[in-house]
Parts: structure tokens; sequence; C-alpha cells
């Protein structure tokens, strides 16, 4: 089994603005996992509210080299961000020109908000190309959504994340990325056991392999034989 390798990539998790509401089941063991442990400290952070951390705007950031990145607002979904607070967490990334920072969403829409600079990486996580599989798992736009309207966004430095990978059609999967034209793709199963529907290894691996013969980078996370 290959594990993750996004994390080695992260120099570092900032996070000024914490919480979601679109109730992923793999998030609730996961990134709200990491959250809950700030119980005592920060009530909204146990609950997963999407919420502001002010002190955290001013905190000293790692630098970053070759395809390293601050992994910003990694501890929720900055489409729940008010615009004037997104202001101002772009502010501070302005500030720091020599850093890459990466921010993810499922609502990339949400990325029209504001004008990003060039040393940041606007990513979506795309699971599977099927609405009808997402409906029952999440409450964040469908894929086809997301796809369209990141394919809108305005910015040289885009990424998808694959995962937690559900079954998918292996044509349209490949035309959604070509579509975005990634710097970046990282795509992994499931490693928190949500039970959701999955492709078969084989399936993956014929992904990968597409990407691959299109010159895009694709970087392995969980790899293991389907549930």
């Amino acid at each position: 089994m290959k594990h993750s390798n996004m994390y080695k990539l992260s120099v570092q998790q900032w996070s000024p603005f914490k919480g979601c509401k679109f109730g992923c089941p793999y998030c609730k063991k996961s990134f709200q996992a990491q959250a809950k442990r700030q119980r005592k400290r920060c009530p909204q952070c146990y609950t997963f509210e999407p919420h502001e951390h002010e002190k955290s705007l001013g905190q000293a950031l790692k630098r970053t080299g070759f395809m390293q990145f601050i992994f910003t607002c990694s501890l929720g979904d900055i489409s729940f961000c008010p615009t004037d607070y997104l202001n101002k967490i772009v502010d501070r990334i302005r500030h720091e020109p020599t850093k890459t920072f990466l921010l993810q969403t499922k609502n990339p829409a949400t990325f029209n908000r504001v004008k990003f600079p060039a040393n940041v990486i606007l990513g979506i996580t795309l699971e599977t190309n099927r609405d009808d599989l997402c409906r029952g798992v999440s409450k964040a736009p469908p894929p086809s959504k997301r796809v369209a309207d990141f394919i809108q966004v305005q910015h040289h430095q885009k990424s998808i994340t694959i995962e937690p990978v559900m079954d998918f059609d292996l044509d349209a999967m490949v035309t959604m990325i070509e579509q975005i034209n990634p710097v970046v793709v990282w795509l992994g199963y499931d490693s928190k056991r949500s039970g959701l529907p999955e492709p078969s290894l084989e399936k993956v691996h014929q992904l990968q392999w597409e990407l691959f013969q299109r010159g895009y980078a694709v970087l392995p996370k969980t790899i293991r034989e389907a549930r």
C-alpha cells in the first residue's frame, strides 16, 4: 500500500479560517477529528462550525521549496469564509511572495470572489465524475458543477485532488481533468473506511496511466485494493 505524500509536500498547515458545512463522512474522520482536539480552546472547532481564527493571520509561516506549499485553511472550506476576511488572508499571502500556498475547496465558484496572487495554487476535490454518487455523500456542489465553475476561474496554477476516489467513468473523468488542465493531480483511496463506492485498483491505475500519457503530474496518495 502506498500512503499519502501530499503532506510531505505541505510544509505547514495554516488555518486562519476553519470549519465546513458540506458534511462529508470521510472529513469527520480526518480534518474534523483534528479540529476536535481544540475543544477546550475553541468550541467552534469542536463543532466544525465555519469561523475565523484571526490570530493565525500573524502566524509565522515556513519557507517553501520546489513543489512545496503551505496548505491554507486546511481545516475548513473557504466557500464559507466571508469575503472581507478572505481578502485579509489573501493580503497576508501577497506579503509572502517567495512562498507557495495551496487553497482547496469543493465549491470553486467561491474563488471568483477575490483576486489571488501568482504564488497560490487553487485546488478542488473531485472524487468522481458521477453526480449521482455524490448526492448521498456530500452537500457540496456535484462534480459537474465543480468542474464547470473551476474552468471559469482565471488562474494559472490549478490542482485536483481525487481523494477519496469513488467509482468513475474513465473517459469522462479524463476529459474533466483535461478541461481544468491542472499543474498537479493527487490520486488516492479513502484511508478512513467511510464505506464509499470505490473503483477497482485496475481502473485507478488506468486513470493514472491516461493522465501520465497526457503529461500531467500525478502524485499517488493511499493506493490499495478496492474495498
